[in-house]
């Protein structure tokens, strides 16, 4: 059956392999596909090479996919975070084959066979893998962070616990029961997930890389709502979130104090918001869009744009790739993904040796 076709199916999958593309061609093709995750380039041991597969399902408000890969380096920076749409969600993963060294802003983490870890896509990190395999979810991080009370960011599960063991099972069992998912199931589905991995978080404390600062994450999250609601107000500040929310200068602080404070958080976020103006088919003038988004003029703004990005307001004007389309955050980026599609067999995706291998 061709991608495409089973691309229109509804909650249908799209399945790619740079096994389908010519070789000279593979690792642009790759590296396109996979960058609403992250920038991706080869293993230094084979720098012309980057070879993989990747299938990925929407269930509803999730998506599950699996992927294999040949040694790789991902990262993630500002400029994908604000690109990719994903910034609402977690990555958690499961690795099934190889290994992987991570750095989760300053945590190092060392992945293997068996482990689930978690990724914040509104933060950032950078990995090398070997050559292996994953099963992913991606969930939505409001509802996780409610009933865990931290941040997934940088967490690790390791092999072999029984919390682990579970909450692999639940990974393999939703990839492998995906294509017979009702619409009607899913946010059933989601409610066992985000259930489950909240349970597990909350009773593996220790294992957590970083905490969340905020001591009430719903709080925390309508607080975020505001600042993105209003970041081309010119009141937007502390003081007008300490009038609204009521909250006391010292209580807002700590909110925010891993971030570096909640002034850093409105600057941070309002350099996010124009990237993705840039990257826009008719982006503002540059001393409108720093004016709009609260900065003393263009010069200020490209200094802090730079700081952020690692480039200039006009270098990211430049490039203008968007990856998603607007609208539903994981359907723009299925579509995305459906968009690199290629006439490939289902089976080639649906290997069951996905398992991690049992250590003894």
């Amino acid at each position: 059956m061709a991608v495409d076709r089973w691309c229109a199916v509804t909650q249908g999958a799209v399945l790619l392999s740079t096994d389908l593309v010519e070789p000279e061609l593979r690792a642009d093709y790759w590296r396109d596909v996979t960058r609403p995750l992250f920038d991706t380039t080869p293993d230094s041991n084979s720098p012309l090479l980057l070879e993989g597969s990747f299938a990925t399902r929407l269930i509803g408000p999730m998506m599950v996919g699996r992927a294999r890969f040949n040694a790789q380096n991902y990262v993630r920076d500002r400029s994908i975070v604000s690109q990719s749409g994903l910034e609402d969600f977690y990555l958690v993963q499961l690795f099934t084959s190889g290994m992987a060294v991570a750095d989760c802003e300053g945590v190092a983490m060392t992945v293997c066979p068996g482990d689930v870890y978690a990724f914040d896509m509104d933060r950032t990190f950078q990995a090398s893998v070997s050559a292996g395999s994953t099963l992913s979810v991606l969930l939505h991080r409001e509802r996780l962070d409610r009933l865990s009370g931290r941040s997934l960011h940088g967490t690790q599960f390791k092999a072999g616990q029984p919390l682990t063991r579970l909450l692999a099972d639940f990974i393999v069992g939703l990839n492998d029961v995906a294509p017979d998912i009702r619409e009607t199931e899913a946010p059933t589905l989601e409610d066992a997930a985000v259930a489950l991995f909240a349970s597990a978080l909350n009773q593996n404390p220790a294992d957590t890389a970083l905490q969340d600062p905020a001591l009430a994450p719903v709080l925390r999250r309508r607080l975020l709502d505001v600042i993105d609601a209003k970041l081309t107000d010119p009141e937007l500040g502390p003081a007008m979130l300490l009038r609204q929310f009521r909250v006391s200068r010292a209580h807002l602080y700590r909110m925010f104090e891993a971030d570096g404070g909640v002034a850093r958080v409105i600057r941070e976020r309002r350099l996010d918001a124009a990237y993705r103006m840039l990257m826009r088919p008719s982006p503002p003038p540059m001393t409108q869009l720093a004016h709009d988004l609260g900065f003393s003029g263009a010069g200020q703004f490209q200094r802090a744009f730079r700081t952020r990005f690692g480039m200039s307001p006009s270098e990211a004007r430049q490039e203008r790739r968007t990856l998603i389309v607007e609208g539903s955050r994981l359907a723009g980026m299925q579509a995305y993904l459906a968009g690199f599609s290629a006439p490939a067999p289902q089976a080639h995706f649906q290997a069951k040796s996905d398992r991690p291998a049992k250590h003894a």
